[in-house]
């Protein structure tokens, strides 16, 4: 019964002379020290039953009182219209319909939320019996298992605390809305969608999936379905039904042709009238890149790889939402990941759950951050920690400090590209010395997509994309004096190749390649993404400008100068490869004024362009 407020319900008792006032103040003294529903403590204590507290409460609210719950009688098609986590949440049991009401076991009367809910899910009203909690729970559980074939729920393994309803493919639901919106799922999974946007439009409802970064337009659906839709997915994912003015945020935890989902749900009111819904889904089933499968290139592959390996130090992952900086970081971390060392985590949320490593979803509205977090790490005796996110000034110098103290501390922070890093983190009032002591590399990434390997097409690379691309005969002429510099030293280096663009009379040898579509990739000409990385590390050259609060463009060329590839050289070296098009990775990055070095595939290692 932990809905009703617990005054109001000793009022009731104290009103209708079920437990004396007296001795309702000793219990609310104790409830203030120990944390206790007032309720636990009634029952606990022997003060009163449940029967009774039940019996007070239907008095109050002039409603009936049952002492059963006939699970039997109760149609499973009906009452499991209404998800079994609400149910259990709110203590509601529907157990019969008419054409205006609906009829419901409630064990807390007072539980209007829960209640409206129910009201606008059936579109009728709501009569309520009162019966206990615990008759209406074991109730819940038997109507529910005969639904599911008068086996066990099928539970999610990845979270077992979670109820997960079974399998969306085994369902056969027959209110229209709930295949609806189960099909979306369905469909979202099978076309790789990280992504659902329900957009209500002036006649009717647009479905659009994100799929590679790209959104689509998936679906459409008269708009009077509107509000059923919307309820649905509140219900799903444990909103407030009766609020459509304020923006809200849930989850849903769903098993989708045998794989698990945690499905991130966003809500915010529209000029329409009507709320629009975003639902973000995480396939928790899906197998972790390891470091080798991200697409560095061999330097900088090694270069991370020694970082991850430091015993301390401050490790950044830069770049915009959804630019795989999660998916680096996990893979950091099992790269690792060993008996030996103690791994822990802040995350918001926790995305995948990695054996071996101790992961903590960071909650702010209950106080606890993420700079609360790390510094509750420290008395965790951690030899790794990864923070979610670098947001604030206290979470940058709690950071600093366990590096400084012998930790390895992994986080991301929200730049253009790596050296913007630095200058956010002196705006947040760090002080460069400290930047300089504990940082010791900064990772930017993009994703762009790969080009489908079915139907991709040849055709000679032209000049004017070479340019854009920042290959020039004068940036690779620089390119090779910087890979001779020994002050270069470190960065380990490359086998020297022909090169391959020191003039462009026969640039049409050279071979790139773009999208076509086919029915493999849905005709979009892209299957997946990968990433285009900038790793800067804080060495020798690159300190005594940090030190001296350089701007993050003298950062940047100096870092170039000792052998950093840019965003658009990595982009670059992954076009010459066939791995994606030139315009990708123009829309991905920023001009720079960095070279490329080009690695050519052994075949082409004797063609002079």
């Amino acid at each position: 019964m932990g809905q009703i407020e617990q005054r109001f319900l000793g009022d009731i008792l104290a009103r209708l002379a079920a437990v004396p006032r007296d001795r309702l103040e000793a219990l609310y003294t104790v409830q203030r020290e120990k944390g206790i529903a007032l309720i636990d403590l009634l029952v606990n204590g022997n003060v009163l039953d449940e029967e009774q507290i039940g019996i007070a409460l239907a008095a109050e609210a002039e409603l009936p009182f049952v002492k059963t719950v006939d699970a039997d009688k109760i149609s499973t098609a009906l009452a499991t219209r209404v998800p079994i986590t609400f149910a259990k949440n709110h203590r509601v049991l529907v157990w019969s319909e008419d054409e205006t009401t609906v009829h419901v076991y409630c064990a807390d009367p007072f539980d209007t939320p829960g209640l409206d809910d129910l009201r606008v899910l059936f579109g009728k009203s709501v009569e309520v019996s009162v019966a206990t909690g615990e008759k209406i729970v074991d109730a819940i559980n038997r109507v529910y298992e005969r639904e599911a074939g008068g086996g066990e729920l099928e539970t999610d393994d990845a979270n077992p605390d979670d109820e997960v309803a079974g399998d969306i493919l085994d369902s056969d639901d027959e209110a229209p809305v709930i295949r609806w919106v189960n099909s979306l799922f369905l469909q979202a999974m099978k076309e790789r969608a990280s992504d659902i946007h329900i957009e209500p439009e002036e006649k009717e409802i647009i479905v659009r999936y994100r799929i590679d970064g790209e959104l689509y337009i998936a679906r459409r659906a008269p708009r009077n379905f509107m509000n059923a839709i919307v309820s649905r997915v509140k219900i799903e994912s444990s909103l407030n039904i009766a609020e459509k003015r304020l923006p809200q945020d849930g989850r849903i935890t769903k098993k989708i042709a045998g794989k698990s989902f945690d499905i991130r749900v966003s809500t915010i009111p529209t000029s329409r009238h009507f709320e629009r819904i975003v639902m973000r889904l995480l396939n928790k089933s899906s197998v972790l890149l390891d470091l080798p499968d991200l697409g560095f290139s061999p330097r900088d592959y090694a270069l991370m790889d020694g970082l991850i390996h430091r015993p301390d130090g401050i490790i950044l992952v830069t770049g915009p939402t959804g630019s795989g900086k999660t998916t680096t970081l996990y893979a950091c971390l099992n790269r690792i990941n060993q008996p030996n060392i103690n791994i822990l985590t802040a995350e918001d949320p926790v995305e995948y759950e990695l054996n071996g490593i101790h992961q903590l979803h960071v909650q702010p509205k209950i106080g606890l951050t993420f700079a609360g977090a790390l510094r509750a790490f420290l008395r965790q005796d951690p030899d790794v920690v990864m923070v979610g996110e670098i947001r604030d000034k206290e979470t940058v110098e709690i950071a600093i400090n366990a590096s400084l103290t012998g930790h390895l501390v992994l986080s991301t922070i929200h730049t253009n590209d790596a050296a913007g890093a630095v200058t956010r983190m002196v705006d947040m009032g760090v002080e460069p010395f400290l930047l300089r002591s504990s940082v010791i590399g900064i990772l930017a990434q993009r994703l762009v997509r790969v080009l489908c390997k079915e139907c991709k097409e040849a055709y000679p690379a032209k000049i004017s994309e070479l340019e854009e691309l920042g290959i020039t005969p004068e940036r690779v002429e620089v390119r090779n004096r910087r890979r001779d510099n020994p002050a270069s030293r470190y960065f380990p280096k490359t086998v020297r190749e022909q090169d391959v663009l020191d003039a462009y009379p026969d640039v049409s040898r050279l071979t790139f390649y773009r999208p076509r579509g086919c029915d493999k990739c849905a005709q979009t000409g892209f299957s997946g993404r990968r990433g285009i990385y900038e790793l800067l590390i804080m060495d020798d050259a690159v300190g005594p400008l940090v030190l001296r609060n350089a701007d993050a463009q003298a950062i940047k060329r100096t870092a170039i100068d000792f052998g950093m590839d840019s965003l658009r050289d990595d982009g670059a070296r992954k076009v010459i490869s066939g791995l994606t098009s030139v315009e990708e990775v123009i829309a991905a990055t920023q001009e720079d004024q960095g070279g490329v070095e080009i690695e050519r595939p052994a075949s082409m290692r004797n063609v002079r362009v």
